[in-house]
């Protein structure tokens, strides 16, 4: 599939809008209601658009997030694996990216509170299955610059 102006027109709409309706998403385009939806519909399968989801404010709400960096015991296949189930069903953990560097993973906590986090991480590091050497953790005090969306116009240039 080619991501044309119209396209990439469509991705930066819903990544600023999901909720935009799809008469005023082409009128914002430029192009038909049907030929609109047939774009996000293709979009969608295509995997260019994953999900349409709600971001919850977390300052609404008691939270504490942290962010961090993990050094796995050995650098192989199935310790990569164990350390994965390890983390899969703890919800405090939000996100998990796999990073070149010093550390091998870092995570992305969000709990109730620090306690909560000092309890959950004990936990992990205690885990043999998870097979950490080494952690180092990060508290968020301000996110000075959110997630807005990604540099389509970069990443999408040819």
């Amino acid at each position: 599939m080619k991501i044309d102006r119209h396209n990439l027109r469509i991705l930066r709409a819903l990544q600023t809008n999901a909720r935009i309706s799809n008469l005023k998403l082409s009128e914002e385009i430029g192009l038909s209601e049907s030929a609109c939806l047939a774009r996000v519909k293709r979009l969608t399968s295509e995997r260019y658009i994953r999900e349409f989801r709600a971001e919850v404010n977390l300052d609404k709400v008691r939270h504490a997030e942290f962010y961090v960096n993990v050094a796995l015991k050995r650098q192989d296949a199935r310790t990569a694996e164990s350390f994965r189930r390890a983390i899969n069903d703890i919800p405090q953990i939000v996100s998990c990216v796999k990073m070149s560097g010093e550390f091998d993973y870092m995570l992305r906590f969000v709990c109730p509170d620090a306690a909560d986090f000092n309890r959950v991480s004990e936990q992990l590091l205690a885990n043999e299955e998870a097979a950490i050497s080494r952690m180092t953790s990060h508290l968020v005090i301000e996110k000075t610059k959110p997630f807005t969306g990604y540099p389509l116009e970069l990443l999408f240039n040819d």
